[in-house]
């Protein structure tokens, strides 16, 4: 009867061992990373030099302004 059981549940045995190995295998895919979108920081330097008079109009000036961004 021994030989019976064995003989009997062989056929079985077999998928059931490939569905535990194959069971093992799956695993969850990896979470998605959103990442935030870049920060743009713009800074703004505004330059006045005077360089002399004028004779009729008076001070001759010059305004620069310079402007600097960064992305981060």
């Amino acid at each position: 009867m021994h030989t019976f059981l064995r003989s009997a549940f062989a056929p079985l045995l077999l998928p059931l061992c490939a569905v535990a190995i194959l069971s093992g295998c799956a695993s969850p895919p990896p979470p998605v990373v959103v990442q935030a979108p870049p920060v743009k920081t713009c800074n703004t330097a505004q330059d006045t030099q005077v360089l002399g008079q004028a004779r009729a109009e008076g001070e001759v000036t010059r305004v620069t302004t310079t402007t600097r961004c960064i992305t981060q």
